[in-house]
């Protein structure tokens, strides 16, 4: 299944009988969630903070191992908001670009992965560019994200299930595709990538609060689209395939809102 919300902020993940991805329904998250404090820095935080460091001080090469590092995942996540491999290469090598000239702006401020967040944030919004200029939803992907990047679950002990991934795969990249790109963001983020709601908080500047909202309703309406094939090939609850499924306005706190 993919991931609900618990009451202690963590996912709970179950393969289906056919051995693809399945959507639970979940009950809305209160607005109000308390605070929950931000994790350390790690040594790989430190080491990453380093080399950031050599970086401004002229050694051009100490980037390189953080390309290496966050390409798949920076891909990743591009690809999934944009449904084209093409656009999701332009935008994980300008994200890198963009972070490269930017790094005298980066600041830590010691937290966990607060580079990786960063990068996200700036691939975030470079895919929103496009999504905005293009104002259209692409073919569904052909092809498997190569390794830990996978999105779907896979049994080995089951391969009858798994016989039928392809056709489930892309009846989800139909599906994820049809969400607005505030909730798309939010699923891949959360459910395909799975980062924490600090991190997630990190990248999109939103509340936690907003997050959580989205991400019950982003799944609701995947679930929608999954349980009904006509929705996602045209015809439900949609006529164009072009068009995003929306849902209704979200309850807002003050301040909550940033986009």
């Amino acid at each position: 299944m993919v991931a609900a919300v618990n009451s202690d902020d963590q996912p709970r993940r179950t393969i289906s009988s056919s051995g693809g991805l399945g959507v639970a329904a979940e009950e809305p998250t209160p607005l109000l969630v308390p605070a929950v404090a931000a994790p350390p820095p790690t040594l790989r935080d430190g080491e990453e903070q380093s080399r950031i460091e050599r970086c401004l001080a002229g050694d051009i090469e100490a980037f390189r191992p953080l390309v290496q590092r966050y390409q798949r995942l920076v891909f990743s996540v591009a690809l999934r908001m944009l449904g084209s491999r093409t656009d999701a290469e332009d935008v994980t090598q300008q994200a890198f670009v963009d972070a490269f000239d930017a790094l005298d702006s980066f600041r830590a401020q010691g937290r966990a992965r607060a580079f990786s967040t960063w990068l996200l944030r700036i691939a975030v919004n470079r895919s929103k560019d496009i999504l905005k200029s293009k104002q259209r939803t692409e073919e569904p992907l052909k092809h498997e994200v190569p390794g830990s990047a996978a999105v779907f679950s896979h049994d080995p002990s089951n391969p009858e299930s798994n016989a039928s991934r392809g056709e489930r795969r892309q009846q989800l990249e139909w599906a994820i595709l049809r969400l607005e790109p505030k909730y798309r963001e939010v699923l891949i983020l959360k459910d395909i990538e799975d980062l924490s709601y600090e991190e997630i908080r990190s990248i999109l500047e939103l509340p936690v609060s907003t997050l959580k909202i989205r991400a019950v309703r982003a799944r609701m309406m995947l679930r929608r689209l999954v349980d009904n094939p006509s929705g996602i090939f045209g015809g439900f609850p949609n006529p164009s395939p072009t068009d995003p499924v929306r849902a209704k306005p979200e309850v807002r706190s003050r301040g909550s809102e940033r986009r």
